[in-house]
């Protein structure tokens, strides 16, 4: 009879832990989609208090890569650069980058595979929202490219006029 009592508290106690762990994880889950929906992605750069600095496009002509001055907030509190895609074929934008204006600035080089964001700033000063991304072609494919930093002594971004 004492095994039994004994058998029955441990199933009782593990079937609590296995409830409470699926709350926790179900109450995780909605927390990220509420965040992701509503927070996550702010509007793009075109209709925002924003100003291109720098644009490169990719050698297949499927992306534009673009490094904004931007303020947002409701009185401009935040200042800072933003890294943007914009997928040509179908108009998105994705936010690849951002930084807080510092003492330094932001640039970008882009190749057949990798997009570098250069900075003067300290590596913790940048926020790299995505490694990597994809578009789609005009011929139906789609290519990736990568999404690497570089720390720079001097800001080489001559046209935006925010040199060391």
């Amino acid at each position: 009879m004492g095994l039994i009592n004994r058998l029955s508290a441990m199933s009782r106690r593990v079937g609590l832990w296995l409830l409470a762990a699926g709350i926790t994880l179900a109450v995780l889950f909605v927390a990220v989609l509420i965040y992701q929906l509503s927070v996550y992605q702010p509007e793009p750069p075109t209709v925002a208090n924003c100003q291109a600095i720098q644009t490169e496009v990719t050698s297949d002509n499927g992306a534009q890569v673009y490094v904004y001055q931007c303020q947002r907030g409701d009185n401009g509190e935040w200042e800072g650069y933003e890294v943007w895609l914009q997928k040509l074929l179908d108009k998105e934008w994705q936010r690849l980058a951002t930084s807080p204006l510092a003492n330094g600035c932001i640039g970008i080089e882009l190749d057949e595979r990798e997009l570098v964001i250069q900075y003067s700033q300290s590596r913790s000063d940048i926020s790299v929202a995505s490694s990597s991304f994809v578009y789609d072609l005009a011929d139906g494919g789609a290519a990736t490219r990568s999404v690497a930093t570089r720390q720079l002594d001097r800001c080489t971004l001559e046209a935006a006029g925010n040199n060391d």
